[in-house]
């Protein structure tokens, strides 16, 4: 599946070392810590562009709260948002948490068991990648 208008993050560069980025979230106070999946020509301090992937530990549904990633400051562990897309062929979901970013259900869960509009949460497995946009 390509990258559509809805999958996009915008965000600000401000660190990258080697293939680990620091990404700002504009009109937040998150700072992500991502690993960089390709190359990119921006610079620190500058906007990017691009698509965020994320291995789920067990996702459950949420019938309360609103969306966020914690910590903010540093690489995603605990998220929770919005179901905006399923992606069967590939088992994974879309969601519109702080960002929006795809999320790849625990093995032995599979993006079916959930639908679009669905609040869900879930630990989040260490290397959540950002692929930059050309």
């Amino acid at each position: 599946m390509q990258s559509t208008a809805s999958d996009i993050t915008r965000a600000v560069l401000q660190h990258m070392d080697g293939d680990k980025i620091i990404l700002a979230i504009p009109a937040t106070d998150y700072q992500m810590h991502l690993v960089c999946n390709g190359k990119t020509a921006s610079h620190i301090g500058k906007r990017i562009q691009g698509v965020i992937h994320v291995k789920a530990l067990r996702m459950h549904k949420a019938s309360a709260g609103g969306s966020f990633i914690e910590p903010i400051f540093g690489h995603p562990r605990v998220v929770q948002g919005r179901v905006v897309a399923i992606d069967l062929a590939q088992n994974r979901l879309l969601c519109e948490v702080v960002v929006p970013m795809w999320v790849e259900p625990f093995d032995g869960q599979s993006a079916a068991d959930f639908n679009a509009g669905d609040m869900v949460n879930f630990y989040a497995q260490s290397g959540a990648t950002f692929t930059p946009l050309a």
